[in-house]
C-alpha cells in the first residue's frame, strides 16, 4: 500500500476527530493512520477536547519508521498494516489519508468495525463504503465526513 504521511492541521479534522468520538462514545477505537500522531500530539487531546483513558484507542502506524515513544502511553496498542488485529471495534477512523488504500483493507475495517469516520472527498474509499452501507452526511464548512454505520450493510 502506498501512502504519504502528511501532518494533520486543518482545524476541521481535529474537530470532527473529537466531535465524533465524544457523540459516538466508544469504548475501542481502531485509529487508521494514527490522526494523533499526525498531528503531533503529546497527549489524547487538542482543541480543549480529550479521549478519555477508559476507551481503549488503538492504532494502526502507516510510518512505524518514525518512532516516537510519546505514542506507546497514547495509544493501547499500535500495529501494522501486515498485522491487524482480529478484533471488533465501535468506531475506525480513516481520515486524512492522501493515499488510495487497498481494497482488502477496506473490506477489514468495514469487517472490524461497527462505525467508520472517513473524509467523503477520498472517493475510492467513500465510493465503496456508501455503496453497500448506511451512511450519514457530516458538514463542516466546505468539508464534508461520512459516518458509515458497518453493523448493518445494505
Amino acid at each position: 500500500m502506498e501512502l504519504f504521511q502528511q501532518a494533520v492541521t486543518d482545524e476541521n479534522d481535529i474537530y470532527i476527530y473529537f466531535e465524533v468520538i465524544s457523540r459516538v462514545n466508544p469504548s475501542c477505537i481502531l485509529d487508521f493512520g494514527m490522526m494523533l500522531k499526525r498531528m503531533g500530539a503529546l497527549s489524547r487531546q487538542a482543541m480543549s477536547r480529550a479521549i478519555a483513558q477508559s476507551v481503549r484507542l488503538d492504532g494502526v502506524d502507516l510510518y512505524p519508521d518514525v518512532l516516537l515513544p510519546i505514542y506507546q502511553v497514547i495509544y493501547n496498542q499500535i500495529y501494522r498494516v501486515e498485522n491487524l488485529p482480529d478484533r471488533k471495534y465501535d468506531l475506525g477512523i480513516v481520515l486524512c489519508m492522501e493515499k488510495r488504500m487497498d481494497l482488502t483493507v477496506i473490506e477489514y475495517l468495514c469487517s472490524h468495525t461497527s462505525l467508520i469516520l472517513f473524509d467523503m472527498d477520498r472517493k475510492h474509499f467513500s465510493d465503496y463504503v456508501v455503496s453497500r452501507y448506511p451512511c450519514q452526511e457530516l458538514k463542516l464548512e466546505q468539508r464534508t465526513f461520512g459516518l458509515a454505520c458497518c453493523a448493518r450493510p445494505y
